[in-house]
């Protein structure tokens, strides 16, 4: 389905998940939902996580103390990781170009000559903040976390604790995708506040027509509250595998959510999903949508934009009767 402004998915309008309706109803909106976070990239992220743990991450014994050497081993491989994630959508998508419009919601490229964006280039300025930036955060709060395993000063649950564990650490794996969704919404909507907008969040919203590079382009503040998910994990009993599997999520799942395009063309009619045309309706018209699809805080909270051309005509006369223009 295709309209003046780009293409528009199938699923328009939008409907919210139905959490509260009978338990056997209930049962199969989390099951559904639950798929659609793990498949197919939430395993790819699993898959990632278990190479990490076990290659690329230091021993806690090497964490008890802050040290120089495991910090920069944990900072480096977080920077490479998201370089050549967010580089390979990028490459794909906007600079071979190899669908071309195929998907896209918006029918313009990226920006080149802006004064806006830092040497007048959206894509640059992106990547400058997702590469300086992002990987500081993303390593910090995970270091603070390995710390804090390693001086036994949280609960730590062992792979080796025992059967019934590896089914907690499991469903653990699991619920921390939920937890990632879920609590983005609260550090969002903070963003959202005049004072966190004008001060830190208007730099992630210059990007009203996104890229893969667009999804960690944040103030260095923004990136402090976004990678903090693993706080919880000072009280929920864990392990630094469910913390890597947290972070990876975090810190990959912005790229294809930004990506702009709906379905990356693998093979002729072959297609995966990518774009979040969710929050792509947030970068458009800023007052909606402010969490995730699949916590539906905001079909709750009222602020729900469903992508019908109903929605969009009501987001436009809203923002026009408070003095905005309208895009």
């Amino acid at each position: 389905m295709a309209s003046t402004q780009g293409y528009v998915p199938e699923s328009v309008p939008l409907e919210p998940p139905r959490f509260f309706a009978r338990p056997a109803e209930s049962l199969r909106t989390v099951a559904r939902l639950t798929k659609l976070l793990l498949w197919p990239y939430g395993l790819v992220y699993i898959g990632l996580a278990v190479v990490v743990r076990h290659y690329f991450t230091p021993s806690l014994g090497r964490m008890h103390d802050i040290q120089v050497r495991p910090v920069a081993e944990i900072y480096v491989r977080n920077l490479v990781i998201v370089a050549v994630w967010v580089s390979a959508i990028h490459l794909w998508l906007y600079v071979r170009r190899w669908q071309g419009m195929r998907f896209k919601y918006d029918r313009q490229w990226l920006i080149t000559h802006d004064a806006r964006f830092m040497d007048r280039d959206q894509t640059r300025e992106n990547a400058f903040w997702t590469l300086v930036s992002a990987p500081v955060f993303w390593t910090a709060w995970e270091v603070y976390l390995y710390g804090a395993y390693a001086r036994n000063l949280i609960p730590h649950v062992r792979w080796s604790d025992g059967a019934g564990w590896v089914i907690y650490l499991v469903v653990m794996t699991v619920f921390s995708f939920w937890l990632v969704a879920g609590y983005f919404y609260v550090t969002h909507r903070f963003l959202h506040t005049r004072l966190m907008y004008r001060r830190v969040h208007y730099l992630h919203h210059k990007n009203v027509n996104t890229g893969p590079w667009s999804g960690l382009s944040m103030h260095p503040v923004e990136h402090l509250l976004y990678f903090s998910t693993p706080v919880f994990f000072l009280f929920i009993p864990a392990n630094p595998f469910i913390i890597i599997v947290t972070q990876i999520f975090t810190g990959l799942a912005p790229s294809l959510g930004h990506s702009n395009f709906d379905r990356i063309v693998v093979a002729g009619d072959r297609t995966l999903p990518a774009g979040d045309y969710f929050h792509d309706l947030h970068h458009k018209y800023f007052e909606c949508n402010y969490g995730t699809p699949v916590v539906p805080v905001d079909a709750w909270a009222g602020t729900w934009h469903d992508g019908s051309p109903e929605a969009h005509e009501r987001m436009r006369a809203r923002r026009d009767a408070a003095g905005h223009t309208s895009d």
